[in-house]
């Protein structure tokens, strides 16, 4: 059985890892055409509604995805429940964002908003309809349909998305990406999962739900309003050129850091979950999650921020170098945000969500005060943004300590050997950058990449890791 869960467990990274690489890339993609085709002002309006769309889907959701996945069964008549009352509950949300449309434009002093928000909150309805099978093929962990779903759904609205920007929709084409990525995502769902509605409906499991659960929407309400409140203050203070360069720098910084979060942390919950009563084995898969997440996160980010410039320069143009000091702060953030999350999310898992809750109230009341501070400098404010990470990490070991034998010590030198070969790779990549004048800048970025890449894997090699011997065994297994 062990063994069986192995295999199962290292499958569902694999397609997990698909989804959200192959996700992330496509979004990458289309977002580097866009940022050459469309003005950092197209990007700011969109920014503005961030804030809105990502809180109506919390509420939406209602955070009944972890609860549903951490019961042991579920009927029919209770998915019909959530379905139903998702949809309703998306439908009210929308009606009030509609209705608050001028009024989100005047705070921001940008009239376009006002049609621009209430076409893309459209998203938010249609995000209501796949949640279930959601919940349904994680629960399960068929990551493969969810993969799919979500990489055939990207690539569509992308192609849709650059036509819309060539024949002059601009800005509006970033609201459409968005409106179209939900909908075909849903649309997929259905058509590859095989669960249909049923007649009966089960209320009694949404008390049930929102008994688990509510302590965990209002951590993701208050971790998403300090998340995007950047975005109200920056809005609202400097101008929409201002606030497209953040909303850029905060993308890009978001997706590596969501790329290796979500691809653990997706895996590792229900399998984690599974494990609550044996938890020598749980702590054993704990170990190593936070083992491949220490692998994959601190390179990937240490690697970006040395060569950041001359990437930038490359992909999008000299128009976007001001994001590079953004960048470069926020990189400290999206390095600890997968491990934080790891150790946050275990209290859930132990039957704790109060305490993920008061570990990310912490978090976001020392962003908010420190943000006080900052108000004048954005560099301040996402330096105070990267510091609350590092410090909620360093908080969240203790209470880790509390839930499993894994002292503060051992996971600390779980991640530090990756840490430290990451230091050195970034430091011989930000030097290889002085040889831009003599190499010109796309021949630099290759040697910084493969430099960055052979580096690493060499380093780990030699210094015989484990998690990079089991990498390089399932890619020959794939292959």
């Amino acid at each position: 059985m062990a063994e069986d869960l192995r295999k199962k467990t290292t499958k569902s990274i694999v397609w997990n890892a698909l989804d959200k690489v192959g996700f992330q890339v496509v979004a990458l993609l289309v977002g580097l055409i866009t940022a050459r085709l469309l003005s950092p002002t197209d990007f700011g309006f969109v920014g503005a509604l961030a804030i809105f769309t990502a809180l109506s889907n919390i509420l939406v959701e209602s955070g009944f995805t972890s609860a549903m996945v951490r019961r042991g069964n579920n009927t029919d008549a209770e998915y019909m429940a959530v379905l139903l009352f998702n949809f309703l509950l998306s439908v009210f949300v929308y009606f009030l964002l509609y209705v608050s449309a001028p009024f989100i434009a005047g705070y921001f002093r940008m009239p376009e908003l006002i049609d621009l928000s209430r076409f893309l909150f459209l998203a938010i309805i249609l995000n209501s309809f796949g949640l279930v099978q959601n919940i349904i093929l994680t629960k399960r962990l068929e990551f493969r349909i969810l993969s799919l779903a979500s990489l055939i759904s990207a690539v569509l609205a992308g192609v849709g998305t650059v036509f819309l920007i060539v024949n002059g929709f601009g800005y509006w084409a970033l609201a459409w990406q968005i409106v179209m990525q939900v909908g075909f995502k849903s649309v997929l769902l259905w058509m590859l999962s095989s669960w249909r509605p049923v007649l009966s409906v089960d209320l009694k499991v949404i008390r049930e739900l929102f008994s688990f659960s509510f302590s965990l929407i209002l951590s993701n309400i208050l971790m998403t309003v300090v998340r995007y409140i950047y975005s109200i203050v920056i809005g609202r203070h400097f101008t929409a050129q201002d606030l497209g360069y953040y909303s850029q720098a905060f993308k890009f910084h978001q997706i590596p850091s969501n790329v290796v979060s979500g691809t653990i942390s997706g895996v590792a919950y229900p399998v984690l979950s599974s494990l609550n009563d044996d938890e020598p084995r749980q702590l054993s898969y704990l170990r190593k999650l936070i083992r491949v997440t220490a692998f994959c996160i601190f390179p990937l980010m240490l690697g970006l921020c040395a060569a950041f410039d001359n990437l930038v320069e490359v992909a999008l143009t000299a128009k976007w170098l001001p994001i590079v000091p953004y960048f470069r702060i926020l990189c400290v953030a999206a390095i600890f945000f997968p491990l934080h999350s790891m150790n946050v999310s275990l209290n859930t898992i132990k039957g704790y969500p109060t305490r993920s809750f008061m570990i990310e109230v912490l978090r976001n009341v020392l962003v908010v005060v420190s943000l006080f501070f900052c108000i004048g400098s954005i560099r301040l404010m996402l330096a105070s943004f990267s510091l609350t990470y590092v410090v909620s990490y360093l908080i969240g070991l203790f209470y880790v300590r509390q839930l499993l034998p894994y002292k503060i010590k051992e996971q600390i030198m779980d991640v530090l050997p990756y840490a430290a070969i990451s230091i050195v790779m970034s430091v011989g990549v930000f030097l290889l950058g002085f040889l831009k004048p003599e190499l010109g800048i796309y021949l630099t970025t290759l040697c910084q990449i493969l430099f960055g890449l052979a580096f690493y894997c060499l380093a780990l090699y030699l210094l015989g890791s484990s998690i990079f011997a089991e990498v390089c065994e399932i890619l020959k297994r794939k292959r």
